[in-house]
């Protein structure tokens, strides 16, 4: 008998975007950006309940905002809301991961992650011109960054949110 891959759903905030990715073990099989969810935390958690009810993830990760994070006020409360409704649900895992930027930028990250989830290429952001508004793409590199700090080393993390 095989035992089915965990669902795995990284959701990330930046600005005014919410992203998420969906992983079924460790392959990546959804990913997309909300402009509404990044509104407020209402529409935020109105989001994620529906993306919850849509995907049925085992575990939920989000970034850790005990750990020392450039993200803005807005963007954190929209995270806590994030994590609330995850939290709040029964049979699934709440993660918090610490965000570790080991790229120059956000479009070295997408770059690379798009070399090793190759389905994401064409939804690579362009790198953007000082005069430019940042793609909502941007995000979803994010929360695919976010999956894989926990694919490599599960345990500290998994451990602190089991309590």
């Amino acid at each position: 008998m095989r035992l089915p891959c965990p669902r795995v759903q990284s959701v990330a905030v930046a600005g005014d975007k919410v992203g998420y990715c969906l992983f079924v073990g460790q392959r990546l099989t959804d990913w997309d950006t909300s402009r509404i969810a990044g509104l407020s935390p209402k529409t935020a958690t109105r989001t994620m309940k529906r993306w919850l009810s849509n995907f049925r993830p085992d575990v939920v990760i989000t970034v850790d905002l005990r750990s020392k994070s450039r993200k803005g006020e807005r963007s954190q409360s929209i995270t806590a809301a994030v994590a609330r409704v995850a939290r709040n649900q029964e049979n699934l895992l709440d993660v918090s991961i610490e965000r570790v930027q080991t790229f120059a930028n956000k479009y070295d990250e997408a770059d690379a992650l798009s070399v090793e989830f190759p389905e994401l290429e064409l939804y690579l952001p362009k790198r953007r011109r000082l005069w430019d508004t940042e793609s909502p793409r941007t995000i979803v590199f994010e929360a695919v960054a976010l999956a894989k700090l926990l694919f490599a080393d599960p345990a500290p993390a998994m451990a602190r949110a089991m309590g």
